[in-house]
């Protein structure tokens, strides 16, 4: 059975080896990444978020 810090840890080293792709991919400047979010964003604006807006937890319904 795998525990949840077992699961943490798989998940903690598929971004760091995800986020060594991209590292990669634009070599390691991140000047240039920038540039491509910059680029991505300008030709995708309807796909961003202005503001995140928190929302309380609802309580779950009575049984």
């Amino acid at each position: 059975m795998m525990s949840a810090s077992d699961s943490d840890s798989q998940l903690v080293a598929e971004i760091r080896e995800r986020a060594l792709i991209i590292s990669q991919r634009f070599n390691h400047d991140p000047r240039k990444y920038l540039d491509h979010l910059k680029a991505a964003q300008s030709q995708h604006p309807d796909r961003l978020v202005s503001q995140i807006t928190v929302v309380a937890a609802q309580p779950s319904p009575q049984r």
